[in-house]
């Protein structure tokens, strides 16, 4: 089945697009808008369902390398994701091209739909993570073995670099070397696949997820009494939806990396005393993202599950960054999708690959 997603549809889907980055792929005020004005110009995007895509077909899979924070303070020209993807997109005359997110959570969500909207292209329904990860390389697409190359870096002065010949983890590594040259960020396209290999390795259906997920929020937001009790509402409705509680933030700490770990990310530990309770703790641990949950001294969730803490009075989706004491949050867990549950995918993505080496034995 096929569908369009039109500018009516942003509004939803920037809320599901937040809550799937479980923390992380930075604020998608910029990019919403950007997506925004090229959806304006269009009569919407078409949305190919995976098992929709017909041989011949190639999916391209697009968004931003590098910080979204550098993005944030210099979003650049959309031109730069348009060059990407026509770069890759050069090696496949004659297909039918469709766009796909690597990684639908927050800003990365919107590149396929800024893509579409802008070139006329159609999007297939998938991507490479279902949540936030902080490497190109960390994808179902690399799992199933789909190349990473040729992938196109694009800045935001339009200077472009093109890569062939490198497996994801080289890929991961070289486009890494060149973000300081790069100004922090640089429009990605990449993982080109064909219809067997985007059914097979993808995460299907994560755009109309991303979407389903924000009209359902709203919706609990117009019922009687909200906003309170509007989250409590969502995660009772939303399928793969679990509410874990409701407190203010009473500490938020972070490490930077050693000289032994340049590589690492820096470290934070977020604890919210739950409402109603004076000893009673969720302690979060975060990287680029939130990643551990952990209740009454076990695990309640881990990566590859989201993990995501809603502002309680604005019903906004919170980045790990952003998290000061004093704030009122609610924190829910989003299943993980059940590419990442299965023992190659777990193998990839799990709280060792984020060097976290404890015992997961989850609560009741």
């Amino acid at each position: 089945m096929t569908w369009i997603f039109g500018v009516e549809d942003l509004e939803a889907f920037e809320f599901g697009a937040r809550l799937c980055a479980s923390g992380g792929a930075g604020d998608t005020y910029a990019m919403s808008l950007l997506t925004r004005t090229f959806l304006e110009r269009s009569e919407g995007v078409t949305i190919v369902e995976a098992n929709e895509l017909v041989p011949g077909d190639v999916v391209v899979s697009a968004g931003l390398a590098g910080s979204v924070m550098a993005f944030g303070e210099k979003p650049g020209p959309a031109d730069a994701f348009f060059r990407a993807f026509e770069s890759v997109a050069a090696n496949f005359p004659g297909c039918r091209l469709l766009v796909c997110a690597y990684e639908m959570a927050g800003i990365n969500a919107y590149a396929p739909i800024l893509i579409g909207a802008a070139l006329g292209l159609p999007i297939a329904d998938l991507d490479g993570m279902g949540r936030a990860a902080p490497g190109l390389d960390l994808t179902t697409f690399a799992l199933g073995q789909v190349s990473m190359s040729p992938f196109t870096l694009v800045d935001s002065s339009l200077r472009s670099v093109h890569f062939d010949g490198l497996d994801p983890a080289d890929g991961e590594r070289s486009l890494r070397l060149l973000m300081e040259v790069f100004g922090g960020w640089s429009a990605f396209a990449g993982y080109a696949m064909d219809a067997d290999q985007a059914y097979a390795t993808g995460i299907r259906g994560s755009l109309a997820r991303a979407l389903t997920l924000g009209r359902e929020f709203e919706r609990s937001r117009i019922s009687p009494g909200a906003p309170t009790g509007a989250v409590q509402r969502f995660c009772a409705a939303a399928p793969g939806v679990d509410y874990a509680g409701r407190g203010r933030v009473v500490h938020v700490g972070w490490e930077e990396p050693t000289h032994a770990e340049p590589a690492a990310h820096a470290r934070g530990t977020i604890l919210i005393r739950l409402q109603g309770h004076h000893e009673k703790f969720l302690r979060i641990e975060a990287q680029n993202e939130f990643l551990l949950l952990i209740e009454d001294g076990m695990v309640r969730a881990a990566v590859p599950a989201g993990i995501c803490l809603i502002d309680t009075h604005t019903g906004r989706p919170l980045l790990t960054e952003s998290i000061l004491p004093g704030y009122s949050v609610e924190v829910v867990v989003l299943q993980a999708p059940s590419e990442w549950q299965s023992s190659a995918g777990s193998s990839m993505l799990n709280p060792a690959t984020f060097g976290y080496r404890i015992p997961l034995v989850e609560s009741p």
